[in-house]
C-alpha cells in the first residue's frame, strides 16, 4: 500500500469527510462483490481509494459536485486491484457464474462472457456444450443430469471438463 502524508489540517478534514462518505466504501465492497466475511479485510483498500480521491479534490483536479462519483470509482478500482494482486499467478477459484471478478468488472462482464461462450462453442464437444447450456439454467449438476437424462457420474465428469476449459480460457487472458 502506498504511503500518503497529510498535515494536521488535512488529516482532520479527511476524518470529517470519512464520517460523511464512509458509506461509499461499503457500497463499493458490495458492488465489487467482496464476500461479507472479507469486508473488514478489504475496507482499508477502500479507505485508500477515498483518501486518494480526497487528495485529488484538494488539488483542485475534480469539482466537489463530482466527488462522490469519482471517489466511488476510485474505491472500486483499489478493491479490484487488490483482488487482481491476490489472484496473480494462482488458479482462479472458478465457478464462472459466481465470482469471476478477475476479468469481469461491471464494464466488460458481458463481453468476457460472450468471448467465453464462443471459445466453448469452438472447444467443447456437442454433449459438453449442451450440458453447459443446460447447467447455466439451474447451476446445479444434479438437475442438469436429470434434464439431460445422463448419470450423475457422467454429469460430474463433463462439469469438471468444462470447468477446466473455462479456467484455461480465463487464465490465458
Amino acid at each position: 500500500m502506498k504511503k500518503y502524508y497529510l498535515n494536521n489540517r488535512e488529516t482532520e478534514s479527511f476524518y470529517e469527510l470519512l464520517e460523511i462518505k464512509k458509506d461509499l466504501i461499503t457500497k463499493a465492497l458490495y458492488k465489487v462483490k467482496i464476500p461479507r466475511k472479507l469486508h473488514h479485510e478489504f475496507y482499508n483498500y477502500g479507505l485508500e481509494g477515498l483518501l486518494v480521491s480526497f487528495l485529488i479534490l484538494n488539488e483542485g483536479k475534480i469539482e466537489e459536485k463530482d466527488f462522490d462519483r469519482f471517489a466511488f470509482t476510485t474505491i472500486k478500482r483499489k478493491l479490484i486491484d487488490e483482488i487482481r494482486y491476490r489472484n496473480k499467478d494462482k488458479s482462479i477459484p472458478l465457478d464462472i457464474f459466481d465470482n469471476n471478478i478477475k476479468d469481469a468488472t461491471d464494464d466488460n462482464y458481458s463481453f468476457v462472457y460472450i468471448q467465453l461462450f464462443e471459445y466453448l462453442k469452438n472447444t467443447l464437444e456437442e454433449q459438453e456444450l449442451k450440458f453447459f447450456c443446460e447447467f447455466i439454467k439451474s447451476l446445479e449438476i444434479k438437475k442438469t443430469a436429470e434434464a439431460m437424462n445422463i448419470s450423475l457420474r457422467t454429469a460430474y465428469r463433463i462439469h469438471k471438463r468444462i470447468k477446466g476449459v473455462c479456467e484455461s480460457f480465463l487464465l490465458s487472458r
